[in-house]
């Protein structure tokens, strides 16, 4: 029966406006097509088909076994299951998820859609439509967030996902484990339910406004686990926003090993500085009986010296009054005899006003002999402030140092001017003079005939003056120059020396007489020491009682060292 003309040429036109329709869907789509007539086993592939898989359009024919070819081999069972089960019609579509070889060897996921488009009266399948689609960029995604999935949910340090209103979201292995919780309880659960501290709810606001504001955090916390106890950790926290919601991460460390060692360091600490302070209790005590001794032989030098510059005035004055006691002898035994002649007479008055003479001298020189050594001892004795010329101090000093220089050809120069007055403290100032003409004698001329001491002074400006001692001894090596002023450093311990002379000296300077003290100097070049003073020390916190520090441990001057040096002046 055929069909009116009139109706053919509608059922041309409606067929090639539904092919045109496909060829443009099929141009627009980014899918490949495929369709297959199981009758006749013919294979359409379109083009994208196959440049979906690098292979130019035709490459090869379109053909089931083309297709099956190219799929992975561990792919191709359950993709060819889900076609059959459809083909039979046990779905009414089919979705299938596989790897498919490209022209460059590598493998691409392709996501293969069908659908039975035509049956026989039987049921049998006819004729099977569908599309590949390229998801090979959702797989890898997909698989790169299963990895980091695995990997997180398996690191070594607890991870948590939090909203803003402080509700878990995620929580690795590792975070339960340290808080006890199993996943499924702790993702019911909130931030401020496993915080033990005081008002939790304002704690999360306060946290999550500066988390927002800052961008990141970290700080010690504490987390309460599932039994009770409590948990010390450190909170690395992040803020991010993703799908318009706001979230953060953090990442939770168990400190509880380190806050047990921090108290046990704490206590070993207090237990060090405890020992620290009674070893310093020992030392300072040790280093008083040093200065003590230092003293005491300081004081013994000063007697003798004394009694070696009187001995000779008064040894004079005594072979004079054992001369005039003869005289006087002889004159009465004369009396005795009988009339005198006026010639004796006028010789014994000559004798006597000569041994009146020598007497007198020698008794005024041992009179100023005792005034100069005891305006010494009081000023090394005592720590009392005065105004004094600093020529008249130094010269006065050394020639009480003068029995250090017996049987010696070493020479002392002076260069101070006359009328440097100072307002401070002689007997400091004198005893580091001391120390440093002990330091010339034993160190310096060790080995030296002959030495030259000099002393300098002048004035720096209208109220600082220097002191320069120097000696041309032997010199100073660097290792020595390096750790001169240290306490207990001395190179001469065989020879009594305490290391402690110049240590003192240089506290004396820089506390009492608010100074500085400084030393230069090269092996075989002599040594120099440049003291430079206030004209004026600084004021003393009560009358008599210097601004000075203890040398050994800068504190006040030890009461030993005073009482050494009144012990002096008595």
């Amino acid at each position: 029966m055929k069909k009116p003309v009139g109706q053919s040429a509608r059922s041309d036109l409606a067929l090639r406006a539904s092919e045109e329709r496909l060829r443009l869907v099929m141009e627009a789509t980014s899918d490949g097509i495929w369709d297959w007539q199981l009758a006749t086993g013919e294979l359409y592939f379109s083009d994208r088909w196959y440049t979906m898989l690098g292979y130019t359009p035709g490459e090869f024919p379109a053909s089931y076994a083309a297709w099956r070819d190219r799929v992975h081999p561990d792919d191709l069972p359950a993709a060819e299951a889900a076609i059959a089960a459809h083909l039979d019609g046990h779905s009414s579509n089919f979705s299938i998820e596989f790897r498919m070889r490209t022209s460059s060897g590598d493998w691409k996921w392709i996501n293969g859609r069908g659908k039975v488009s035509q049956r026989d009266a039987k049921q049998r399948a006819l004729r099977v439509v569908g599309t590949h689609v390229d998801i090979h960029a959702r797989k890898l995604a997909e698989e790169e967030l299963q990895l980091s999935r695995f990997a997180i949910d398996r690191a070594s340090v607890a991870i948590a996902w939090a909203r803003a209103d402080g509700r878990y979201l995620y929580a690795n292995r590792e975070m339960c484990r340290i808080l006890g919780y199993h996943r499924d309880e702790l993702l019911q659960m909130r931030v401020v339910d496993v915080d033990p501290r005081p008002d939790p709810e304002m704690r999360w606001q306060a946290h999550w406004q500066t988390l927002r504001a800052a961008g990141s955090l970290t700080s010690e916390s504490e987390r309460r686990r599932k039994d009770g106890s409590i948990l010390p950790v450190e909170l690395s926290a992040s803020y991010f926003e993703y799908g318009g919601e706001a979230y953060s991460i953090a990442f939770v460390r168990d400190i509880s090993e380190r806050k047990r060692v921090e108290a046990e360091l704490q206590k070993h600490r207090q237990n060090l500085e405890t020992l620290v302070g009674e070893r310093t209790a020992e030392l300072r005590q040790a280093m008083r009986q040093l200065m003590r001794s230092e003293k005491l032989a300081a004081l013994g030098q000063l007697v003798a010296g004394v009694a070696h510059e009187l001995n000779t005035p008064l040894g004079n004055a005594r072979v004079v009054a054992g001369v005039l006691a003869e005289r006087v002898r002889e004159f009465a035994h004369a009396c005795e005899s009988g009339p005198l002649r006026r010639s004796q007479l006028a010789t014994f008055l000559d004798r006597c006003q000569e041994a009146a003479r020598l007497l007198d001298q020698n008794t005024v020189r041992a009179a100023e002999l005792i005034s100069q050594f005891k305006q010494v001892a009081i000023d090394q004795a005592s720590i009392r402030r005065r105004v004094f010329d600093l020529r008249q101090t130094v010269e006065d000093l050394l020639a009480s140092l003068r029995p250090l220089f017996k049987g010696r050809q070493h020479r002392v120069e002076l260069d101070i001017p006359a009328g440097l007055r100072l307002d401070s403290y002689p007997g400091p100032l004198e005893q580091v003079i001391v120390n440093l003409v002990s330091n010339s004698l034993l160190h310096g001329f060790d080995g030296v005939d002959r030495g030259l001491i000099r002393l300098a002074a002048g004035e720096i400006d209208g109220e600082r003056i220097r002191l320069c001692y120097s000696d041309d001894g032997k010199g100073i090596a660097d290792s020595v120059r390096d750790r001169i002023f240290d306490p207990f450093f001395t190179t001469r311990m065989d020879s009594g020396g305490s290391g402690l002379g110049l240590y003192i000296s240089h506290n004396l300077v820089s506390s009492v007489l608010g100074g500085t003290l400084d030393v230069h100097g090269q092996p075989g070049q002599g040594a120099r020491f440049d003291i430079v003073l206030p004209k004026v020390a600084p004021a003393a916190t009560s009358p008599g009682t210097p601004p000075a520090t203890d040398p050994a441990v800068g504190g006040q001057l030890p009461s030993e060292l005073m009482n050494a040096r009144s012990g002096m002046q008595e």
